[in-house]
């Protein structure tokens, strides 16, 4: 194992100063006594909820104040232990982080729901949302408590890191929807998300699988093994999807896209009896949702968010060879480029699917 560096007293970081401004500083690192983990991070991806974040549009939540490190998709080494740690973590350990954190002591935390803490939005409540509510990790250093740090497998490769905190809410996702062995799955948004709901769909054996969005986005997924792609721009998915199930629809539909019409038309591809998870925000929009037929059909409507107890299952799978990390994580850039990394995700430029900052 290679020397541990010593920690030094200051870091740079993207520091988002309000709406639109985030600049490179050099800011102190992180502390860590008595009972956090310091860990130096090795990447930190660039998620579609960080423009969001990044550009106010969730302010006074999503951060709660200014100045503010953004950054929840990190990965990386253990520099140092807090001394108050009970954990079998030491530094040079490679850790994934897990960035929702309950208070621990409320009904839902005790329950296992901890992406659910009932201290949430309660300031000094002890729920914290890394990257959202409390610091992040586009930044040299991060910290976070032992039990929300998972230790990597040797042979995993940092990209793979990365690309675990979107698997996870994929899983959550399917868990939700209780997908079964030969249901024909439909995946709205051929974003980071919707392709690992697809792996991992076919993973657990769905017969069918169905991705509708546009541009080259639906090339990928196809590589991915997706039975069929739909172009929204040229083709009508209820009317695909129907013929293709003989008007039956869908047994389960996965939103990963967020728009109200996508919401909608999720509802509108389920069969009678079907479920459907909506996993996309849409920034506080209003949707009507036809609910004769929720009631009529027996359709059931299922929110998820988060990724609870999910991260050793969706290591083991990437590990098992079920998610294909090559084609999600498409660019690489240095912390002193964080900008110009923000813009081309944000323009899908190049090709572009989930790039990684390596601070």
């Amino acid at each position: 194992m290679p020397a541990i560096p010593p920690i030094p007293k200051t870091m740079r970081a993207a520091v988002t100063r309000g709406a639109g401004d985030v600049r490179i500083e050099e800011v102190p690192v992180p502390p860590y006594e008595p009972g956090l983990v310091l860990v130096k991070v090795a990447a930190c991806g660039v998620c579609g909820t960080d423009i969001h974040i990044l550009g106010g549009h969730m302010a006074p939540t999503w951060p709660p104040h200014y100045p503010f490190i953004q950054g929840h998709e990190w990965c990386g080494t253990v520099a140092a232990v807090g001394s108050a740690c009970k954990t079998a973590l030491k530094p040079g350990d490679r850790v994934i982080m897990e960035p929702t954190i309950g208070c621990g002591l409320c009904q839902n935390c005790r329950q296992g729901s901890y992406h659910l803490c009932l201290e949430a939005g309660k300031k000094g409540g002890g729920y914290k949302l890394l990257g959202h509510t409390a610091d992040g990790a586009f930044s040299e250093y991060g910290v976070a408590p032992p039990t929300h740090l998972h230790k990597m497998p040797d042979r995993m490769t940092w990209e793979e890191a990365v690309i675990t905190n979107q698997v996870v809410i994929a899983l959550h996702a399917l868990d939700r929807g209780r997908v079964e062995p030969a249901d024909r799955v439909a995946i709205l948004g051929p974003g980071l998300l919707g392709l690992s709901v697809l792996q991992l769909a076919r993973a657990f054996g769905a017969s069918r699988t169905y991705v509708t969005g546009r541009g080259y986005r639906l090339a990928i997924a196809q590589e991915l093994g997706a039975d069929v792609v739909i172009d929204v721009t040229k083709e009508d998915p209820v009317k695909v999807i129907m013929e293709d199930t003989g008007g039956r629809g869908a047994d389960l539909v996965v939103e990963c896209a967020g728009p109200p019409e996508a919401m909608k038309q999720a509802l509108a591809l389920a069969r009678r009896g079907g479920r459907v998870v909506l996993e996309g925000i849409n920034g506080g929009k209003e949707v009507p949702f036809p609910t004769d037929r929720i009631v009529l059909d027996e359709i059931a409507l299922i929110g998820g968010r988060g990724s609870p107890n999910c991260y050793p299952r969706a290591i083991q799978l990437i590990m098992d060879g079920h998610i294909h990390t090559a084609k999600m994580l498409t660019h690489r850039f240095p912390l002193a480029d964080f900008r110009e990394a923000i813009r081309m995700f944000k323009a899908r430029e190049d090709g572009v699917m989930r790039v990684m900052i390596e601070p």
